[in-house]
């Protein structure tokens, strides 16, 4: 396991926010306008495992993404590494809301090294917006796993990634034509969640992590959650930094040792 960013931390520990994402704006290697995000198996990586980690960087969010890289992200790697999981590469998204923010979407690219996933996740901007609206677009994750990346772990091993929304509101019901044409270069329609969730579901493991602040205990919220993902939704106790390092944790291991070439259907594989 590569301790680069464990020793790293300790300079990032004595940097404010502001400091550690710096960024101020939509990164243009963050823009997915027109492309597709790759996780492929090399020498070196053989059995490249996808996952999608999507931080809600809208103001409720707080310290959060800070947390996750000043404290938290050698942790998961460290487990999951330690329980098994074979070349896992990360990919981070930066969510916010489509009906306020400059930048609803962020995206980086998938890594294996503890160097590169810290150079991604420092590069999302921390807009902080989101407002009032009674959600935000978790559902934009959904759209990038399944109609913008290609992963080797499905079409050569039958495994499926895994895909980890973590935030606090409900979620936008509708994605308008006109963010997906903003955001990823096409659109015909406007698109239901629900029809973009069950298409993300063909190759991804796909889960939440709602954080149990003032919006994330409400029972719209919850039932919202429960209602999409039933026991993929993780109501974790708090939103402390060990709890959500554990509810990734706890995803991550359950998509990688429940889904195997034996469950994915001769359908599923013949379309490949």
């Amino acid at each position: 396991y590569n301790t680069s960013v464990a020793r790293a931390n300790t300079v990032y520990r004595s940097m404010d926010r502001g400091e550690v994402f710096s960024n101020t704006s939509l990164h243009p290697q963050m823009d997915i306008k027109n492309k597709v995000r790759e996780c492929v198996d090399s020498e070196e990586h053989p059995n490249a495992f996808p996952i999608i980690i999507g931080l809600d960087v809208t103001g409720s969010m707080g310290q959060i993404p800070y947390e996750l890289i000043t404290n938290t992200l050698p942790e998961i790697m460290k487990k999951i590494l330690d329980e098994g999981v074979k070349d896992p590469q990360v990919c981070f998204l930066g969510i916010g809301d489509s009906w306020s923010d400059r930048v609803p979407l962020q995206v980086g690219q998938f890594e294996s090294s503890d160097e590169l996933m810290e150079k991604w996740l420092k590069l999302v901007y921390l807009e902080g917006g989101g407002g009032g609206n009674g959600g935000e677009d978790y559902g934009l994750a959904w759209y990038f796993a399944a109609r913008h990346t290609s992963i080797d772990s499905f079409k050569k091993h039958g495994r499926k990634g895994v895909l980890i929304t973590i935030g606090d509101e409900p979620i936008h019901t509708t994605i308008s034509k006109n963010t997906i044409k903003e955001l990823f270069g096409s659109a015909e329609a406007d698109i239901d969640v629900a029809s973009i969730l069950n298409e993300a579901k063909t190759e991804w493991d796909v889960y939440h992590i709602n954080i149990p602040d003032y919006s994330g205990k409400k029972a719209i919220t919850k039932n919202c959650w429960n209602g999409l993902l039933q026991d993929n939704v993780l109501h974790i106790e708090s939103n402390t930094k060990e709890a959500i390092a554990d509810g990734i944790v706890d995803a991550i291991l359950n998509s990688y040792n429940t889904t195997t070439i034996s469950n994915v259907t001769k359908s599923d594989v013949s379309i490949l």
